[in-house]
């Protein structure tokens, strides 16, 4: 890891535990005052804590936060690695990571579906760019696309709708993301720093890495299949009695979320394909240069976060019932569909699993940052 990377993380960790650390006192102060903090849906921790003993908690580890953040640094540069650091750098983050507000699946859902439309318009844009020969085929596709989306399904009314929510949701999201990245920020500086003096699990990590990324993945199928089974006569995981010809709305809503998480397996096939190691060919200004390191594992990594908590937290309701005298079934239903609990651990290990490939793939020379790899395609 290079010098500027671990500053970047470093900043990034105080950064965010400054915000835990206002927000917690200021809960405690003034309770009720952060009204979009209250609202938000309990985390892992705050199913049992009550809300005091939660702010006093979220204002502790921001405060522990600072200290490992500010000290571990330190203590590196003296040559010095005390276990005792190393230990307070996982029970921080672990208590950031149960401390996340809950109900984060849905709203990332809805989040990443935006960020794919975003995404395939500007992939389309570098494609045509750089082949306009297929242009006219490319935009005759995404606008039949579009016709279909605004006008058959009615997608303007379903934006229309979604919108005005999402900004309301928008403040605890950004809190919720604020912890998840602060512990993610953690945990990567300390593996990166330690990624050279791999153990035997890295060592088996890396050897089959392969087998690893592709079973996460294959996480996002089931969710996938069931929603596009929409299109046809036999829905599965469909409202019961619906007639999407009627509710074209949750029909969108319903592929859109399905195409959002197949497009989620396909990235995370990113980590051990060529693609996800140099830009390919035909993306304009960009093809052929190696994908900045960091521009992969860190997204990778907030995002294996916040699969592993959301996914506990969105099944967690499921199993409750089922210890009440509810259905097994609704369980195992719930575990296979929406397998978040499964993929996020996988992606982490997938993604620790493609850093430690690049690092010795690159062992002759630094590891490209984001800023060098978007400033070198700019002016090449």
């Amino acid at each position: 890891m290079t010098l500027r990377t671990h500053r970047l993380l470093t900043f990034v960790v105080v950064l965010c535990s400054a915000v835990l650390t206002i927000a917690g006192g200021v809960r405690l102060i003034i309770p009720g005052s952060l009204d979009w903090v209250e609202g938000a849906a309990p985390g892992l921790a705050g199913r049992v804590l009550p809300d005091a003993v939660e702010a006093t908690l979220g204002l502790a580890i921001g405060l522990a936060g600072l200290a490992v953040g500010l000290l571990e640094p330190a203590a590196t540069r003296t040559g010095q690695a005390p276990t005792v650091l190393r230990i307070a750098v996982v029970v921080v983050a672990a208590v950031m990571i149960l401390l996340t507000p809950g109900e984060l699946i849905p709203i990332a859902g809805y989040s990443f579906v935006a960020f794919v439309v975003v995404g395939v318009v500007v992939l389309s844009a570098l494609f045509v760019w750089r082949n306009p020969s297929w242009g006219v085929v490319v935009i005759a596709v995404i606008a039949a696309i579009a016709t279909w989306v605004f006008v058959g399904l009615r997608g303007a009314a379903v934006v229309g709708e979604l919108g005005p929510a999402f900004v309301r949701q928008l403040p605890w999201l950004l809190y919720a993301v604020v912890y998840l990245i602060a512990a993610v920020a953690l945990i990567t500086r300390s593996v990166m720093r330690e990624i050279a003096h791999r153990g035997s699990f890295a060592e088996w990590l890396l050897r089959h890495r392969t087998a690893v990324t592709v079973v996460a993945a294959c996480c996002a199928l089931p969710y996938s299949i069931a929603r596009a089974s929409w299109l046809t006569p036999w829905p599965l995981l469909a409202p019961s009695g619906i007639d999407f010809a009627e509710e074209t709305g949750t029909l969108l809503i319903g592929l859109s979320l399905g195409a959002a998480m197949l497009s989620g397996g396909v990235l995370t096939l990113g980590l051990i394909r060529p693609w996800g190691q140099r830009f390919p060919r035909w993306m304009a200004g960009l093809g052929g240069r190696p994908v900045p390191i960091s521009l992969a594992v860190v997204p990778a990594s907030i995002v294996a976060a916040l699969f592993t908590v959301g996914g506990v937290d969105l099944i967690l309701p499921t199993i409750e019932v089922a210890l009440s005298g509810g259905s097994v079934g609704d369980v195992v239903v719930s575990l296979f569909m929406f397998p978040f609990w499964l993929w996020g651990p996988l992606l982490a290990l997938a993604t620790w699993g493609y850093a430690m490939a690049r690092r010795s793939d690159a062992a002759s020379g630094p590891w490209p940052s984001i800023r060098e790899g978007l400033s070198g395609a700019l002016n090449g």
